[in-house]
């Protein structure tokens, strides 16, 4: 029983961890694009449900998420 507990207990510390990286990776990935567009501010833009700036963010998420799978391979 203490064995399955301790196991329950590592994955449950990895889930965090990995929630936290992707998080700040997102947060990044986020600030990144406000920066390569100019004068365009992103999240002012995503409040005001920008269907074009969430679909560009988007893709540039999943194209850094893919690129980080792959380099982790």
């Amino acid at each position: 029983m203490r064995v399955i507990l301790t196991n329950y207990v590592l994955v449950l510390g990895w889930i965090l961890a990995v929630s936290a990286i992707m998080a700040g990776g997102l947060a990044i990935v986020g600030w990144l694009l406000n920066l390569f567009t100019g004068e365009l501010n992103t999240w002012k833009e995503l409040k005001k449900k920008n269907l074009a700036v969430g679909i560009a963010l988007g893709a540039t998420m999943i194209a850094i998420g893919l690129l980080v799978g792959l380099l982790c391979k």
